[in-house]
């Protein structure tokens, strides 16, 4: 994981806007019947401290309360990820299981390329979005998009902010 070390303030219809660059590669370990490799990344924005939750199938981010996460995920963990190998979700308060999820049909985010993604929040209509694409090209429309109030799953206004990544036995 990592994560700021100082907090940063959500404070007063605080909006965000955030891009970042992944890669998974070489990946190996089991199969988990829709390919090899596992468990994925977090973007996380967390009050508790910047620390990281639970690994494996948890992505570092299992147990992690005052949470919201998008979870780029890449091992088909069973229902809870509706059984899916490759999708991205909103995950909050430390539950991987989605409260939204939405298939990656570009290809496999394990194919060892390099991943653009996008997250936007906009605190005055509470609109959640991630996008994603292997070109920087910014997509016009989101991946996955959802309202929710973010400051109540925080219940702060100052949030550290990082990534948490983690594997299991695969």
């Amino acid at each position: 994981s990592v994560f700021s070390t100082n907090q940063v303030s959500l404070a007063a219809g605080a909006s965000f806007s955030t891009y970042f660059q992944f890669q998974f590669s070489n990946a190996g370990g089991s199969n988990d019947g829709q390919g090899n490799g596992a468990d994925g990344l977090v973007f996380v924005v967390q009050t508790v401290a910047n620390n990281v939750g639970g690994g494996g199938g948890g992505i570092g981010y299992q147990g992690i309360g005052n949470s919201v996460g998008i979870e780029f995920d890449t091992w088909n963990n069973g229902a809870g990820d509706n059984n899916s190998s490759n999708h991205v979700g909103v995950d909050v308060n430390g539950s991987v299981s989605s409260i939204a999820l939405t298939e990656v049909t570009e290809a496999d985010m394990n194919n060892g390329a390099i991943w653009n993604a996008w997250v936007d929040y906009d605190a005055s209509t509470h609109l959640l979005q991630a996008r994603l694409s292997q070109n920087n090209a910014r997509p016009t429309t989101a991946l996955l998009s959802m309202t929710r109030d973010i400051a109540l799953d925080l219940g702060s206004t100052n949030a550290f902010v990082g990534f948490t990544s983690g594997t299991g036995a695969a």
